[in-house]
């Protein structure tokens, strides 16, 4: 009995390692942060989206920053099953982001689009390598400052425009399940 619920074990095993589609990641660069983690879904072979959390500080200046981006994968470029896949993906961005420091705070909110290419590595588990370039936001950034009677005023700046610069993003997942 024992040996029959080991094989159905590992059948069990081997077809749900075949279908894993989330991964965990980690990406730096200068997008939307420094540095972060995220979480990526494949829906298939046409479609991705992920989750990015980021721009860590705490203490006398803290920061976070939350993103979503919504992909659709392109195999464009053809390579030996042996060396993985290679797929172009492109699609929105959204981000969220609050920070506050010393006689400030503000919240920001962006839309851009992304591009990138990926390495989906032949290996068990599975993992791929990403290089993202980001567009200008389109967004809008509140701030509350202290003015120099200590009166908190509020600023829409620079409202609802083009903010920041291209960004360049690497991100590395290990898909887990």
């Amino acid at each position: 009995m024992k040996k029959l619920f080991i094989i159905l074990a590992l059948f069990a095993g081997v077809s749900f390692a075949a279908d894993k589609n989330n991964a965990l990641g980690i990406w730096g660069g200068d997008f939307n942060g420094n540095w972060g983690i995220d979480l990526k879904h494949l829906d298939g072979k046409d479609i991705a989206w992920d989750i990015y959390l980021g721009n860590f500080e705490i203490g006398d200046n803290t920061s976070i920053g939350a993103g979503f981006g919504y992909y659709f994968l392109y195999n464009l470029i053809k390579a030996d099953a042996s060396v993985g896949r290679f797929p172009l993906h492109i699609g929105p961005n959204l981000g969220l982001g609050y920070w506050s420091g010393k006689g400030y705070n503000g919240f920001d909110i962006g839309l851009n689009a992304t591009g990138g290419i990926s390495w989906f590595t032949p290996t068990t588990p599975t993992m791929d390598v990403s290089l993202e370039l980001g567009s200008p936001s389109i967004g809008h950034w509140s701030e509350k400052r202290k003015d120099d009677n200590g009166k908190w005023e509020r600023h829409y700046n620079p409202g609802f425009g083009l903010k920041g610069g291209l960004g360049l993003r690497l991100l590395f997942h290990v898909y887990f399940f």
